[in-house]
C-alpha cells in the first residue's frame, strides 16, 4: 500500500555550533524576506557532517537558481516576485560567503554574487532604498540609505553598523525590513575590516579608532535632507558594538546608542570566545599561524574554526592566533564616561559570562541614562543579537528610540 507522508523535508542542525548558529543566523532573517525554511533546509542537506567547505556550493547553487527565476520573473512583468527571489539570493550569497576561504577566489565570488542580487531586488521594493558611497580618508565605504514611503524629510534615523562578519546587504534584513515598517530611515554602513568594505577596498582593515570612521558616517548622514540631525541614533550589532561605544564617547552628534551587546575590552571578549583554538596535545606550547592551519587535524581544529580564524587574520592583518590576540588588547572602550546620551544595552542570556559582565560594566559606567535589556531562552531571544527572533530585538530597539521623542 502507498503511504502517505508530510514531507522529505527534515529539520536538522549540526553539532557543530558554529555551523548550527549560521544556520540559525539563516532561518533568523526569513521573517523579513531573507529566506524560506525549505529552501535552507534543502540546502543544509547537501552539507555532510560538520564539514565547512561544503557549506558555500550548497548555498551558493541555491542562490543561483533564485536568480534564475528572478529573471524569468522579470521578464513575463512580475516584480514582487522577481524582487523577492533576489532578496532570499542575497541572503543566501552571503552565507556562502561567510564560509568561504577568505583568501580564496570564491569568496569575492559570493560576495560579489549577494550585492549584485541585492541592488537588482532594491529597485523593485516600494521604499526607497539605493546604494551610497560615504567618503572616507581618501576612499569610500560603502552602505546603503533606507528611506520609508511618505517619510518627511529630516527624519528620525539611525545608523547602523554590523559586526566582525556581517554585511551591509544583511543589515536590511536583520534590522532595516523592520525599522523602515516603523517610519525610520537607517543609514546601514560598513567601515574598515567589515566585509562589504573588503569586498572594494581589501587594504582597509579593522582599526580600534573606529569613531574616526564613525564620524564620516555622521557627516554624511548630516549632510543628507532626508535625516534630522536632532534624532540621529546609533545601532552597533554584535562587533558593531564595541564601534557604537566607541562612537558614542567621541560624538555628541549621537543623540542616543544601542549595543547589542556592549563591548568594552574585545581582547576579553574574544578570548572567552576562542577559548580552546590551537589547543593540540601534541602541540600546546605552539602557536597556531596562518601558514600552518590549513595543516592542523580536524579533530583538533575543525573546518568551521579554521575558517574564522583564516577571516580574523584577513581582517585584523595578522600572521598567527597570538599576533591576533595581541591585536585585540587595544580595542577598548576607556571612556564610557563620556557617552552623555540615551543608552540601550541589549544582550542575550545565553551569550555566556564575559559578555554579561561586560554589558553589566557599560550600564554602570555611563554617564547618560542606560536601559538594559536581557532576552531570555522562554523568548527565543537568548542567543547573539537574538537572531533567534529579530521581530522582537526589533520591536524592543524602535519602541525604545519612540519613547525618547514621545
Amino acid at each position: 500500500m502507498a503511504k502517505v507522508e508530510r514531507t522529505a523535508t527534515k529539520v536538522l542542525g549540526f553539532s557543530s555550533g558554529e555551523m548550527d548558529f549560521q544556520l540559525m543566523r539563516m532561518l533568523g532573517v526569513c521573517t523579513a524576506g531573507g529566506g524560506a525554511p525549505g529552501e535552507i533546509m534543502d540546502a543544509r542537506a547537501k552539507i555532510e557532517g560538520d564539514d565547512a567547505t561544503q557549506w558555500p556550493p550548497a548555498f551558493a547553487n541555491t542562490a543561483a537558481m533564485l536568480v534564475e527565476k528572478a529573471d524569468e520573473a522579470l521578464v513575463n512583468g512580475h516584480k514582487v516576485t522577481a524582487r523577492e527571489h533576489l532578496l532570499r539570493a542575497s541572503s543566501y550569497f552571503r552565507s556562502a560567503e561567510y564560509f568561504s576561504d577568505p583568501f580564496g577566489s570564491e569568496v569575492g565570488a559570493h560576495g560579489k554574487a549577494s550585492e549584485d542580487a541585492f541592488v537588482k531586488a532594491i529597485e523593485q521594493l516600494p521604499e526607497r532604498v539605493v546604494p551610497v558611497q560615504i567618503p572616507f580618508e581618501g576612499k569610500n565605504l560603502p552602505g546603503y540609505l533606507m528611506h520609508p514611503q511618505d517619510a518627511p524629510n529630516r527624519n528620525k534615523t539611525v545608523i547602523v553598523l554590523s559586526g566582525f562578519d556581517g554585511t551591509g546587504e544583511e543589515l536590511y534584513f536583520q534590522t532595516g525590513f523592520d525599522a523602515l515598517k516603523r517610519g525610520y530611515t537607517v543609514l546601514a554602513a560598513q567601515g574598515p575590516g567589515q566585509v562589504s568594505t573588503l569586498r572594494h577596498h581589501p587594504d582597509l582593515l579593522f582599526r580600534p579608532d573606529y569613531e574616526t570612521s564613525i564620524a564620516a558616517m555622521i557627516d554624511f548622514a548630516l549632510g543628507r535632507e532626508e535625516i534630522d540631525p536632532e534624532r540621529l541614533a546609533l545601532y552597533g550589532i554584535s562587533f558593531g558594538g564595541y564601534f557604537a561605544l566607541r562612537g558614542a564617547s567621541h560624538d555628541s552628534r549621537i543623540k542616543a546608542v544601542i549595543a547589542n551587546s556592549p563591548i568594552i575590552d574585545l581582547g576579553a571578549y574574544m578570548g572567552a570566545f576562542a577559548e580552546g583554538v590551537g589547543d593540540d596535545p601534541e602541540q600546546a606550547a605552539e602557536d597556531v599561524r596562518l601558514d600552518e592551519v590549513d595543516e592542523v587535524p580536524d579533530q583538533y581544529m575543525p573546518p568551521a574554526v579554521k575558517l574564522s580564524f583564516k577571516s580574523a587574520c584577513r581582517r585584523y592583518g595578522v600572521q598567527s592566533f597570538s599576533e591576533w590576540l595581541k591585536a585585540l588588547q587595544d580595542y577598548r572602550v576607556d571612556n564610557l564616561g563620556e557617552i552623555r546620551c540615551p543608552a540601550l544595552a541589549m544582550v542575550g542570556e545565553a551569550e555566556g559570562g564575559e559578555a554579561i559582565r561586560q554589558f553589566d560594566e557599560f550600564a554602570k559606567s555611563a554617564s547618560g541614562p542606560v536601559t538594559s535589556r536581557r532576552f531570555t531562552q522562554a523568548e527565543g531571544a537568548d542567543m547573539h543579537c537574538q537572531l533567534g527572533n529579530l521581530p522582537l530585538s526589533n520591536a524592543v530597539i524602535y519602541d525604545w528610540l519612540d519613547g525618547l521623542s514621545a
